[in-house]
């Protein structure tokens, strides 16, 4: 896990972000403007039902009507209409009924749809207003402009938006530094956890190795040619660190091996041979223990297959061997050619590589040797060069034992 899956949550948490204030500004702002339209249409229609109410019956209309219309910015005219909706004011409108007739049933404001004039939007309330005697003796028509409401809470509409994708952003941001530093954190720590792991592989393959005085650095090049032929098959970054880590442990069970067997400078009899052949099954018991080594332990366990099925610990055969083991089979088995051993030496790499040619689809699988073929043939892959100084001659001579 990298950085890639903090881009991916960053943008995920943007996108998300930039939704949600988008449409909590729009609800919010949108609530704010029908309220705004409320509240300005009750105050318009409360001052033109102040100013047109001692009028009635004094004659004054007109000049109330002026008056309200000056004082009010948003209202664009005023007309007066008896309770059964024929015009008073001006003598010359257009009758009225249904709002007229429901102001005065309601005896409350009564007020219509939003509605185009003189290329505005208006909404046009209905206000019963009484006369001296406390009936209602006249409705006004009230035309208020909520184009000119929307206008003026167009700029506050907008700094609301405006404040609510500044207050995601910010949020948005302090997420992202903190996840971008937790990932720093979890990297870091990955990164120790995967170098301690490979360095305890790694000793743990020397240990391996250094107890066989014929294979001192066998494990660790197993390792490095199974790593080269894995990636010489496109396999992913997570099967090559498993393949590389397999091969370090592939030996492992040779730590159960007796030293007569495993010390023996000659060949093998037969039944030593099946007390060697037994070392992949007591790598798997020893890895099986620990949950951390579960992918790992199929391929140290059948590194020993066979194409044809007559490997051990289990004679499977073809596809049934696990791809990573079939990988493992062919370094261990070039570098066991390419090095001395107690019955012979070191095969020339030309001898080893006929012989990875010649054991294709019945020891080996083809794809496996194929890439190692090419491996060898592009001297990507070189054996030791020189002798390797042997730990049981090593340790004969530090302790002062004859050799």
């Amino acid at each position: 896990m990298r950085f890639d899956f903090v881009a991916r949550f960053a943008a995920v948490l943007l996108v998300c972000a930039i939704g949600i204030a988008a449409a909590l500004s729009f609800f919010f702002a949108r609530a704010h403007l029908d309220a705004l339209k409320r509240d300005l249409i009750t105050t318009a229609v409360g001052q033109a039902s102040a100013a047109l109410q001692p009028s009635i019956g004094r004659g004054d209309v007109a000049q109330a009507v002026r008056n309200v219309e000056d004082f009010n910015p948003l209202v664009r005219g005023v007309r007066l209409y008896s309770p059964a909706g024929a015009p008073l004011y001006p003598s010359t409108g257009t009758p009225v009924t249904g709002y007229a007739d429901a102001a005065i049933a309601q005896q409350n404001v009564v007020q219509s749809a939003p509605h185009q004039a003189a290329g505005e939007s208006l909404v046009t309330a209905y206000v019963p207003l009484a006369g001296p005697s406390g009936r209602y003796v006249a409705v006004a028509a009230v035309d208020v402009s909520v184009g000119q409401i929307e206008a003026q809470a167009g700029e506050e509409t907008n700094f609301v938006v405006a404040s609510t994708l500044i207050a995601c952003g910010v949020i948005f941001i302090s997420l992202l530094t903190l996840a971008a530093a937790a990932q720093r954190e979890l990297n870091r720590s990955s990164r120790a956890a995967e170098t301690t792991f490979l360095q305890t592989m790694q000793g743990i393959a020397t240990i391996v190795d250094q107890r066989d005085p014929y294979t001192a650095g066998h494990s660790h090049r197993v390792a490095e040619y199974s790593v080269a032929i894995a990636n010489e098959l496109n396999l992913s970054k997570v099967l090559i660190e498993r393949v590389r880590w397999s091969a370090l442990l592939h030996d492992l069970g040779k730590i159960g091996i007796p030293d007569a067997v495993l010390l023996k400078p000659g060949p093998f009899s037969e039944l030593e041979r099946e007390i060697i052949n037994h070392h992949p099954s007591i790598a798997r018991d020893i890895l099986g223990e620990v949950d951390a080594m579960s992918e790992i332990v199929p391929c140290v366990l059948h590194h020993h297959e066979r194409w044809d099925g007559r490997g051990y610990p289990m004679g499977l055969a073809g596809q049934a061997i696990p791809l990573l083991s079939r990988v493992i089979a062919v370094a261990d088995s070039f570098d066991a050619m390419t090095t001395d051993r107690p019955y012979r030496s070191a095969l020339a790499i030309d001898e080893a590589r006929r012989r990875l040619h010649d054991g294709a689809g019945s020891q080996w699988d083809e794809r496996c040797v194929a890439a190692m073929i090419a491996l060898i043939d592009s001297e990507r892959v070189r054996p030791p060069t020189e002798h390797v100084q042997q730990f049981g001659q090593r340790l004969s001579a530090q302790a002062g034992y004859p050799t």
